[in-house]
């Protein structure tokens, strides 16, 4: 059945499309082939990817690029660095381009996606401005939708294995998003006013620099205290 790809707006063959990134998944599954997700109403297994018909194979091939550079940034197979200075995680000669993009790839998808885990990420009529962004390949500003990357451990443990579900909430009159995957907490900003000075530093930087913080899972997932956290370790950098 022909329907509309939710990228270019054009009708065709629709693939199933991950809203998260396909690499994410990896080392999720057992020798059952399953996954751990963790939700507001508990645990529960699943045999696949969360997946929708959302996309041409044009517009899969375009964010599926960005997947793959992001993979291998976050894995070291282009040889990035991960520095590691008190709480702090450095990554340094990025492609802008191409991981902004997968950045904000991953919250379009997350935005409209019709899956009920999904449900809390919602962009408004920001949501076009997106669509537009990913469509003309156009990154934008590291401030036009920044997003924080906090590599959480459970008491020093990774947490790659699981994955929860995203969150919504306001912060300094903001709206913020929250997305889990790949063992880190991306928090993503998605209000109309420009973001607070103590997140601005956090963002992918045109220069290839990303500054990551590391956090104990129960932090990372705590909305309250991350204000207060940031404004510290702004002072710091």
């Amino acid at each position: 059945m022909r329907q509309t790809c939710q990228l270019c707006k054009v009708q065709g063959e629709l693939l199933q499309s991950h809203i998260l990134p396909e690499f994410v998944y990896r080392p999720l599954y057992d020798e059952k082939h399953r996954f751990t997700v963790v939700t507001e109403e508990g645990n529960r297994f699943q045999q696949k990817g969360l997946r929708e018909r959302l996309l041409c194979i044009s517009c899969e091939r375009q964010l599926s690029r960005y997947e793959k550079y992001a993979s291998e940034v976050m894995n070291g197979t282009l040889g990035h660095r991960f520095r590691q200075e008190q709480d702090k995680i450095i990554i340094e000669n990025i492609d802008y381009e191409c991981f902004k993009l997968f950045e904000i790839s991953v919250l379009w998808r997350a935005a409209v996606s019709r899956q009920e885990f999904f449900k809390l990420v919602s962009l408004g009529p920001r949501e076009e401005k997106l669509r537009a962004m990913l469509r003309a390949g156009d990154p934008g500003q590291p401030e036009d939708f920044g997003c924080v990357v906090i590599f959480a451990h459970d008491r020093g443990q990774d947490i790659s294995d699981t994955i929860f579900n995203p969150e919504s909430f306001r912060w300094a009159g903001r709206q913020m998003h929250k997305i889990y995957f790949a063992g880190a907490a991306w928090l993503f900003h998605c209000d109309q006013q420009a973001p607070v000075s103590h997140l601005k530093k956090f963002f992918l930087q045109r220069n290839g620099t990303l500054v990551g913080l590391c956090e104990e899972l129960t932090h990372a997932r705590a909305n309250f205290s991350i204000a207060k956290r940031l404004a510290r370790r702004n002072r710091l950098l």
